[in-house]
Formats: structure tokens, C-alpha cells, sequence
């Protein structure tokens, strides 16, 4: 080896401006044929559940209230961007209704 420390050169003549790291090799070989290597644990198992499972669950839960009740498009500066509920109306159409009605 002479001093290189179990590194070698790759290149047929010996000269290479790369130097191969064994343990880098070992790595990127594991992680390209982790298909071959793969076995379903409890860790597994438990990551696999929570990030196919309950994430999606999670957002879907929360999206799912949200889900056409805003019209954004098009929207000018007076107009309603909720379809429904309390915001579906004008800002100048509800603040009309809130403010209390002059009795004389």
C-alpha cells in the first residue's frame, strides 16, 4: 500500500485524482442493494406505519374542513373569499350588519 493508509487509486495506470475511501465504498454499496438487505423490524414496521399511515391520516383530517370553502381566484379587494360560513360575505356587507342599527 505504502502509506496510503488502505486507500487505493482507481485507474487502470494507477493514477487517479480520486481517491476510494473503503469505508464510503461499503456505504454506497449498501445503500444501492438495500432492497436485497431490507427485513421489516419493529422500527421499521412503527416508521413505515407512522409516515404511510398516520401522517397522511393527519392531513387529510385537517384538509378536509378546508376543502372548497375558499375562492381565491379572481378575488378582487371587496369581494368575499369564503364560500361559506361567516366570511362569505362583503367586508363592508358585514361590518354594516354588525354595527348596531340607529333607532330614532
Amino acid at each position: 500500500m505504502g502509506g496510503s493508509g488502505g486507500y487505493r487509486a482507481c485507474d487502470a495506470l494507477g493514477h487517479s485524482p480520486a481517491i476510494i475511501d473503503p469505508g464510503v465504498e461499503a456505504f454506497a454499496y449498501m445503500r444501492e442493494n438495500v432492497w436485497q438487505h431490507f427485513r421489516f423490524t419493529n422500527r421499521t414496521t412503527r416508521l413505515a406505519v407512522l409516515w404511510g399511515v398516520v401522517v397522511p391520516s393527519l392531513v387529510y383530517a385537517v384538509s378536509y374542513p378546508q376543502d372548497l370553502k375558499w375562492d381565491l381566484l379572481g378575488a378582487r379587494r371587496d369581494d368575499p373569499i369564503a364560500r361559506f360560513g361567516k366570511y362569505s360575505q362583503k367586508p363592508s356587507e358585514r361590518a354594516a350588519a354588525a354595527a348596531p342599527a340607529d333607532e330614532e
